[in-house]
């Protein structure tokens, strides 16, 4: 009997920020804010072939936030070992949409962090 297997992709804001000037530190540390909530990410396609290979692992992307509230930019700052997965991850983060926690729509792109957690079962 084949296992179900299936992806529990957490978009899950980790409320790790920089601003646009600082951007990701080179040692790849944010700094803590909370200007943008996450409001939407988009769970990314889990293919048959990698869940009977039983392909898993967790993914974070820093992702740069527009005061518009999207993704302008991302990339993964710790991998999850498997490409596939990797590349995956950074095409659903570029599907996320970021409200506001701020009334200055004005205010300046900053960086956070999105984790994916592939998870067969």
């Amino acid at each position: 009997m084949i296992a179900k297997l299936r992806i529990v992709a957490v978009a899950s804001i980790l409320l790790l920020t920089a601003s646009a000037a600082n951007a990701v530190n080179a040692d790849n540390s944010t700094e803590p804010s909370t200007h943008h909530k996450l409001a939407d990410c988009v769970v990314p396609y889990y293919p048959t072939t990698w869940q009977e290979e039983g392909i898993q692992g967790n993914v974070r992307l820093a992702v740069r936030v527009g005061p518009d509230g999207e993704v302008h930019e991302a990339k993964v700052v710790e991998s999850s070992g498997n490409r596939a997965l990797d590349r995956a991850s950074l095409r659903a983060g570029y599907s996320c949409k970021f409200g506001t926690g701020s009334k200055n729509s004005d205010s300046a792109s900053e960086w956070t962090t999105v984790q994916y957690k592939w998870v067969a079962n």
